[in-house]
């Protein structure tokens, strides 16, 4: 099966293909380059560089692309049925991709994170996971040795169950496409509206932090009109067809939203964090421009070597999830800081330790990710 995914592509691909994009490799990779840059730019920086309409766009972009490439992976199914989708060798693809490197990960950061706090697990929890998560949030794919980026695994692993139902929503008849993408923005105010009404709002008590991560906060449904858009997107991506006019309106909307949001401070209070159905049309909207207007195929060296950091991603994102976590370990925070150092108070110092977290997480993923594939092609033509 030959598929561009959210973070990465088939090891199996190993050519161009008509459902492989150039376009898509290459938002994920300048995605992936902001991410780094949200972990290490703190907010007392950013939030004074209108950083909703640029910086911000890195997830819900992801998000978008998420839906995107499981629809186009599907679509050589057809209108299979559900059966099909949910196969055995949709999960085991899946294991491979995802959890085996998770798997890897959390084996290493772990050594890694008692080594750093001299074998003492109890210390290592306290002050890596426990600020942030509870323990009981490793069970969905948070790592005792926590690291920012950490909390969309579980967003990964949550929408290898709901993909194959969705794709089958939008893959049905028109009128059934249609309902599918409205469902997927009621689903999710739903989901923001539960975490209002019975969690209510921040800060909260120690063991409501613990299961409304559990259930709610880190749940694959807050962030599925994102996946809903992509998915819309396969199935036909033109910006000015007609199927897609409604995006025309959806976009000025989001913009309207993420100025008040911005520069405003404003907030509605029944929504939950930063990426919601509000900021999300904005970000479908852009990706759109990149698919019109980015070339199909890596033709230039430069290209070529976009579209493998952006095969990478996933990599990418385990890399410095367990890079930021050493930081933190040895520093005591991620902002403003980089393996040799940190320096909240200079700013000129904090921009200065961005290109180093780059030049360590981006190339420590794209070698895990060649290497990887190196075994996962031995094996295939073994």
């Amino acid at each position: 099966m030959n598929e561009v995914n959210l973070i990465k592509s088939e090891p199996e691909d190993l050519g161009q293909s008509k459902t492989h994009y150039f376009q898509v490799d290459a938002m994920k990779a300048l995605m992936i380059f902001l991410v780094i840059f949200d972990h290490t730019i703190p907010w007392t920086i950013k939030g004074d560089m209108g950083v909703a309409f640029w910086e911000r766009i890195s997830i819900p972009v992801f998000l978008v692309i998420m839906g995107f490439n499981m629809g186009n992976s599907f679509k050589q199914k057809g209108n299979a049925p559900l059966r099909e989708l949910y196969s055995k060798s949709y999960f085991k693809n899946k294991t491979l991709r995802y959890i085996v490197p998770f798997l890897i990960l959390y084996i290493i950061s772990t050594i890694v994170g008692l080594v750093l706090y001299n074998f003492d697990y109890n210390a290592m929890i306290e002050t890596q996971l426990l600020p942030h998560f509870g323990e009981v949030n490793m069970i969905m794919g948070i790592l005792p040795f926590w690291g920012p980026g950490n909390w969309f695994i579980p967003i990964i692993f949550e929408s290898i169950l709901i993909m194959p139902l969705l794709y089958k929503g939008f893959s049905s008849k028109p009128i059934w496409s249609v309902l599918t993408l409205i469902s997927c923005f009621v689903i999710e105010i739903v989901a923001q509206l539960f975490i209002f009404f019975y969690f209510g709002t921040p800060p909260f008590p120690s063991w409501e932090i613990y299961y409304s991560y559990l259930f709610v906060i880190c749940s694959v449904f807050i962030y599925l009109s994102a996946i809903g858009l992509g998915l819309w997107f396969s199935m036909g991506y033109g910006i000015t067809q007609k199927r897609n006019l409604f995006i025309w309106i959806l976009f000025p909307l989001s913009v309207i939203y993420l100025i008040m949001y911005q520069f405003f401070d404003f907030r509605f209070d029944f929504i939950r964090g930063d990426y919601n159905l509000f900021v999300f049309p904005y970000s479908a909207f852009l990706f759109l421009i990149g698919v019109k207007l980015l070339p199909e195929k890596a033709e230039s060296k430069f290209a070529k070597a976009i579209a493998v950091i952006g095969k990478a991603t996933y990599h990418i994102l385990l890399a410095q999830i367990l890079y930021f976590g050493i930081v933190v370990a040895i520093w005591g925070d991620h902002y403003c800081a980089s393996i040799i150092g940190i320096n909240p108070f200079n700013y000129i110092v904090c921009f200065t330790y961005l290109p180093i977290n780059w030049v360590i997480c981006i190339p420590l993923g794209v070698l895990w990710y060649f290497v990887e594939t190196k075994i996962r092609k031995y094996r295939l033509y073994k």
